[in-house]
């Protein structure tokens, strides 16, 4: 009886351990858009802090606008202007002080260029 309830428990304890609760910021869509901002991100992830705290999202130095965390795996925000063809970190703080970034992860493009812009669009 002892090891059939040990080897229970143990399977509980693993099983316990295999649904991580942890949050993570895993990807942003689209990737890129023009260096006026004002563009539409949704940023992906897991375990968003829903009705939980505020967050604040920064793209490279800038912050982004209209932040809004839509449900546990999707964060809203409205891009902020940018330099012509460069690429910026995203990072994501949540009122309760945990950080993720994202390294080069949205990059800019010149808008007064159309056909560049179509281009890249859907690229990275």
């Amino acid at each position: 009886m002892r090891s059939v309830l040990g080897s229970l428990g143990l399977a509980l304890l693993l099983s316990v351990g295999a649904c991580s609760n942890e949050t993570r910021v895993s990807e942003i869509e689209p990737q890129q858009g023009t260096f006026t901002g004002g563009e539409e991100i949704m940023i992906k992830g897991k375990n968003f802090p829903v009705a939980k705290g505020g967050v604040s999202v920064q793209f490279g130095r800038k912050a982004a606008t209209n932040v809004v965390i839509e449900n546990s795996s999707m964060i809203k925000v409205s891009s902020p202007q940018g330099d012509k063809n460069t690429e910026v970190d995203i990072t994501v703080q949540f009122d309760d002080g945990r950080t993720y970034q994202l390294k080069n992860a949205f990059r800019y493009l010149d808008a007064t260029d159309n056909t560049k812009v179509m281009k890249n669009f859907g690229k990275k």
